[in-house]
């Protein structure tokens, strides 16, 4: 659905009130009072754009996972591996630059339909690099790399980002060749 400027805009304000209160009480059970307040909007406004909270946040992760990188997206001419680090590169950089969201919803919520849902994206999105075959073993030790990865980036968000985005995602690339055996052109 093609959306104004307006609501764009207005989207943005709710989504960010939201985000800013999680911040200040992380444990709050927050009302759309509240993310109305924040927002300086309406509820009817609020209501216009969404039924409840649960809509607003799970729009907000739709938002997320909608802007991981995709191979694709990685230039020509480079190894295997090395397209598989740019890769991560480019995604632990989107989290880090998307700080505030990502602590809240992956690190705070400790929400697992979140982390299921931002594991099956990824497994979506690098497939296509990462498996060497399609058999079921891989496909598992993917799966099982990922999920590695996800406790990592939260540990890394928790951290506060301690080490850089490549050094991490050099990390992630031995970690998964060491538990899948699959080999990468060097």
């Amino acid at each position: 659905m093609f959306e104004t400027r307006r609501v764009k805009m207005t989207k943005r304000l709710i989504k960010d009130a939201y985000i800013e209160l999680l911040e200040r009480n992380p444990s709050k059970r927050l009302s759309i009072t509240d993310i109305c307040k924040v927002a300086d909007i309406n509820r009817s406004t609020f209501y216009m754009h969404y039924e409840d909270v649960n809509q607003l946040v799970r729009e907000i992760e739709d938002d997320l996972l909608d802007c991981i990188p995709y191979p694709e997206n990685i230039a020509g001419g480079l190894s295997d591996s090395e397209q598989f680090i740019c890769l991560l590169e480019k995604t632990f950089e989107y989290i880090k630059d998307n700080k505030k969201y990502f602590n809240i919803v992956f690190v705070h919520f400790e929400n697992t339909g979140f982390q299921k849902r931002i594991a099956q994206t990824i497994l979506e999105r690098y497939k296509s690099i990462a498996f060497s075959n399609d058999t079921l073993i891989t496909k598992y030790g993917f799966v099982f790399c990922i999920n590695g990865s996800v406790g990592m980036i939260k540990e890394w968000i928790s951290d506060n980002f301690p080490i850089s985005s490549r050094s991490l995602a050099q990390t992630v690339l031995q970690m998964c060749v060491k538990a899948t055996s699959f080999k990468r052109n060097n």
